[in-house]
């Protein structure tokens, strides 16, 4: 049986929560400290006010007032204490689920990035998290607090005429069931508004980031339409989440207005039928009585907040549980191989579509033997890509097996499994930092000394020579301030940085020119030699050095077998590829 989603959003919470037993412990005996001196200051009022009535001398006066401004000095001094510690355990906790939800986005596969968009993924680390985070850093001070300081409060009433204390008891309980029902109420509204709200950001992300193409090709008024249309969508959801909000508060307001009527009726009423409440007496339960209206009034402020949290907890636990259950399905076993050789790779009957209907491959079989050499051709979407991706589990084949050293790579945890391939895509993604953040990726571990012979075995010596700063040089955040080329270059030092036993070069030297791919060529064919390597091109030159050929044609392979015996044969279909290819693109 599924958990109403008030107790599963409070269970998250206190699973956020329980590594800081300690510092919580140190919360909740601050905030009881700070009630009872709450409670207890008042009493010097009414006793002000009693012996100030019965004509008492000016110094015993002035001692109870100076008692009463001492308790009211040390509470505001705790509330201060509490509110630093909450806000230090609002920051740990809060940054510690956005590196949780950060890492379960990184391990998803590719189908999970085709369904979000980096800005609604943006949104939901920051945005939902930084919603969670403002109600988790007021959860003791405000929640517990108030409810601790609402019972005290009937307490204190209880203490001073036990009918007020009942008349408070029932008032104070039927708000609060009125105010913690309007607690849920419309959250799946806001929840809806939220859900949208972050896709209209994934769009504008998208527009954003396409902006040369955009007004280069005069698509301006197609992108502010399609922005236009999400806004139009979002209104009337924005304006029910308004009316929803407006109903929780004006419920709020009037239950204030209720609890605070039945109270001075109550006394009202004692009064006139000569209940012997004294003036002192009497000024504290109307003291104890604005003071019940704060934290009723606090949690009416908090439904606002409370709904926006459910919502933000309820995505932000989503997420993370569909990344549990992906990784669940998808951990395994390490993966171990022998080191000086390279890695056998089959594929068995494998088939693939990223929408799990149409296919991108269909039945492609092969069989590389480890430190060997594969070329993968074909003309632009026959698959070619995709062979990559079921290698390093970017996406996992849903019919058929991919293997690599015999074991179903399904089987095997992608962490060990990535620690063997080395992959150089053709557009590669560089990151804010230095020229050796970007060829070590931020690993400390690796030193200079090794940075440069990677550079000296791909004969970039003179480049590195000829760049201002030469490793300490920063690349902006994106990568403006380097060629299309020069990333490509940095992506083949960072394959050279490891010791894999599968390569794949998937169009790696694209957007090299020829006199640059020429030099580098010795360079590849030392990083490929006694490991097995895939070369994934479009152009003759790349593959005609390799041992085996597949040629991809919608998604089918169409031939495989060793290179150069199928480029002797002018009736083969790798021949006629060749020719079709010549040196320019199939």
């Amino acid at each position: 049986m599924t958990a109403p989603p008030y107790r599963s959003r409070v269970r998250f919470l206190l699973e956020r929560l329980s590594p800081h037993r300690t510092r919580i412990f140190l919360l909740f005996a601050l905030i009881c400290t700070g009630i009872v001196i709450h409670m207890y200051s008042p009493r010097y009022i009414g006793l002000f006010i009693d012996r100030a009535a019965a004509g008492a001398e000016s110094s015993l006066l002035f001692v109870t007032a100076l008692l009463f401004l001492t308790l009211t000095m040390s509470r505001q001094l705790l509330v201060i204490v509490v509110q630093s510690l909450t806000s230090d355990l609002h920051w740990k906790v809060t940054n510690r689920l956005r590196l949780d939800l950060t890492r379960a986005c990184l391990r998803r596969e590719l189908a999970f990035y085709h369904a979000h968009t980096p800005g609604e993924l943006v949104e939901r680390i920051d945005g939902d998290v930084g919603r969670l985070g403002n109600f988790l850093s007021a959860f003791l001070l405000k929640v517990i607090g108030n409810h601790l300081l609402i019972a005290g409060i009937v307490a204190a009433i209880f203490f001073l005429h036990p009918l007020l204390g009942w008349v408070g008891l029932l008032c104070s309980t039927a708000a609060l069931l009125i105010l913690h029902r309007m607690g849920s109420y419309g959250t799946a509204t806001v929840k809806s508004y939220m859900a949208q709200s972050a896709s209209l950001l994934g769009l504008l992300d998208e527009t954003l980031s396409g902006r040369e193409d955009i007004r280069a090709l005069n698509g301006s008024s197609y992108a502010f339409s399609v922005y236009y249309r999400g806004l139009r969508r979002l209104y009337p959801v924005r304006k029910q989440t308004g009316k929803t909000l407006a109903v929780v508060l004006n419920t709020g307001d009037i239950t204030l207005a209720s609890v605070m009527a039945a109270m001075l009726l109550a006394m009202g009423l004692l009064s006139v039928h000569g209940s012997g409440l004294s003036l002192g007496t009497m000024f504290q339960v109307y003291y104890y009585m604005t003071l019940l209206l704060v934290p009723l009034r606090n949690i009416v402020g908090e439904m606002s907040d409370l709904q926006q949290a459910g919502a933000s907890a309820d995505r932000v636990r989503e997420l993370l549980a569909d990344a549990d259950n992906a990784d669940s399905k998808q951990s395994g076993r390490s993966f171990r191989w022998n080191g000086d050789d390279g890695i056998p790779v089959s594929f068995d009957n494998v088939s693939f579509g990223y929408d799990g209907t149409d296919p991108v491959l269909r039945g492609v079989s092969f069989h590389i033997p480890a430190g060997r050499s594969l070329g993968v051709v074909g003309k632009s979407g026959s698959g070619k890509t995709t062979v990559a991706r079921l290698l390093f589990r970017m996406c996992d084949a849903q019919h058929g097996s991919v293997a690599l050293g015999g074991t179903d790579v399904r089987t095997l945890d992608k962490d060990s499994l990535r620690a063997a391939i080395a992959y150089v895509p053709q557009h590669v993604e560089l990151f804010e930092g230095t020229l050796r953040d970007n060829i070590t990726l931020f690993d400390s571990g690796v030193s200079d000394q090794r940075v440069m012979e990677a550079i000296a075995l791909l004969r970039l010596d003179d480049w590195l020579k000829a760049v201002p700063g030469g490793l300490d040089r920063l690349i902006e955040r994106d990568g403006s301030n380097l060629s299309a080329g020069e990333a490509q270059l940095l992506a083949m030092a960072r394959a050279f940085l490891r010791s894999p036993g599968l390569v794949i070069l998937d169009e790696a030297t694209s957007l090299l020119d020829s006199a640059t791919e020429r030099t580098i060529g010795n360079a590849i064919n030392a990083l490929t030699r006694s490991r097995t390597s895939i070369i994934i091109a479009h152009r003759v030159q790349a593959v005609e050095n390799t041992d085996y050929v597949l040629l991809l044609r919608d998604g089918q392979a169409v031939e495989f077998g060793e290179t150069a015996l199928l480029a002797r044969y002018p009736s083969s279909e790798y021949a006629k590829w060749r020719r079709e290819a010549g040196a320019g693109d199939a």
